[in-house]
């Protein structure tokens, strides 16, 4: 592909919980690979740190309500005057206008394509810069915004697909997915899964004690931390030693926080708040059980193949998780890992039951996973595969 023809597009960046778009581009550029950035929008979150994002050249959207966005969008927009009245209605004004003003800087630029993340804003966003100026994009689908559909919006996912060049997905079981939605879109979707730099990640000791058990995600229903602490309430009530921290922020915090009270864990079960990707390696490297009951939420919506599982497994640690979507096509059962057929606390202090009373099976799975990460998950291979196709379909 030639150098300059490709550039991402994100609805913000770098933002904090997205950490693994940060590492993707940092990768891009370590790999002298290096795509220019816009966004529509500033963070409003910390950014990840010790990511090496100085070089990368990020190009910020006015705001929308200020003179420098409105007045050459809408004096632009009189080009468009038949889409506008026909196509645009108040559920996409703002992407139109941000396809105004992004198209024509693009052909300036010479880039004529653009990578997404997230079947999202951005994703409609760049739908329009190609109906308007004809530049082509792709994009990356992650967990919620593939497998919940949006109510209501103008450009919905099935015309997200079928006008994009190419879409990835972070597992197979996210293509399979997204391929038996979309069977015309077939041969074009393709899979290349989240890596992380495993250098960064220190191996824990899997016979410290007392045991503790990690978890990081947000706090929302289809992570399962409700039976995560509903199961540390049956181990405490068996007397097994151990403690418990889940880190990260959300709705479901207050929830959280009155039951462990009500089950008297306050000295068991910690919610420590989001962390930086510094405090979460170190927290890894201080635990001894990786915890992910994940599960479906009554919207339908589930995790795909989280990141924080390799992570985990990175760290050295073994995981207790779930049988859903994407997670078994990297940890396999007994081997580098427990697979739960569900998250409900019985099967859930069960399972983290074996690992708390066998130090030496940790210490197994734990290696075994490690194995496994290095093998599959290498930001630096999984970066090299996205290029690959890059280069392939774009070029």
């Amino acid at each position: 592909m030639r150098n300059g023809t490709l550039a991402y597009l994100f609805e913000r960046f770098p933002a904090f919980t997205k950490t693994f778009c940060a590492r993707e581009v940092a990768e891009l550029y370590r790999q002298n690979y290096r795509v220019p950035v816009f966004s529509i929008r500033r963070p409003n979150d910390e950014r990840p740190v010790n990511i090496p994002l100085d070089q990368v050249a990020i190009h910020y959207l006015p705001d929308s309500n200020s003179p420098f966005f409105k007045i050459p969008t809408r004096w632009a927009a009189r080009r468009f005057a038949d889409s506008w009245q026909k196509e645009v209605d108040s559920r996409d004004k703002h992407r139109f206008f941000e396809a105004i003003y992004l198209g024509n800087r693009l052909k300036k630029l010479g880039i004529n394509h653009l990578h997404v993340h997230f079947a999202g804003m951005a994703a409609r966003t760049a739908w329009w810069i190609k109906k308007l100026f004809g530049t082509s994009y792709s994009f990356t689908g992650h967990a919620n915004d593939i497998f919940v559909e949006k109510p209501n919006q103008r450009v919905p996912l099935k015309s997200l697909v079928a006008e994009a060049r190419f879409v990835v997905t972070v597992s197979d079981y996210g293509v399979g997915y997204l391929r038996s939605q979309f069977p015309f879109a077939a041969g074009k979707i393709y899979r290349v899964y989240n890596g992380v730099d495993l250098a960064q990640f220190v191996p824990a000791e899997p016979g410290a004690q007392p045991v503790r058990i990690i978890s990081v995600g947000r706090l929302i229903p289809k992570k399962g931390y409700a039976e995560l602490v509903e199961a540390c309430s049956l181990l405490n009530n068996q007397g097994l030693d151990f403690r418990c921290t889940i880190i990260g922020g959300g709705p479901e915090h207050l929830p959280l926080r009155q039951l462990i009270a009500a089950r008297g864990l306050d000295r068991i079960v910690e919610l420590a708040g989001p962390k930086s990707q510094t405090e979460i390696v170190e927290l890894l490297a201080q635990s001894q059980i990786f915890a992910f009951p994940a599960r479906r939420d009554e919207t339908g919506d589930q995790d795909n193949l989280p990141t924080v599982l390799i992570e985990a497994m990175a760290s050295g640690l073994p995981i207790v998780t779930s049988n859903l979507a994407g997670i078994p096509e990297i940890i396999t059962d007994q081997i580098n890992g427990i697979l739960i057929p569900e998250p409900a606390p019985d099967t859930l202090a069960s399972a983290i039951r074996t690992l708390l009373l066998d130090p030496k099976k940790r210490e197994n799975l734990g290696a075994s996973g490690l194995s496994t990460a290095r093998e599959k998950f290498s930001l630096a291979a999984t970066v090299q595969e996205l290029i690959g196709i890059f280069e392939s379909q774009i070029g």
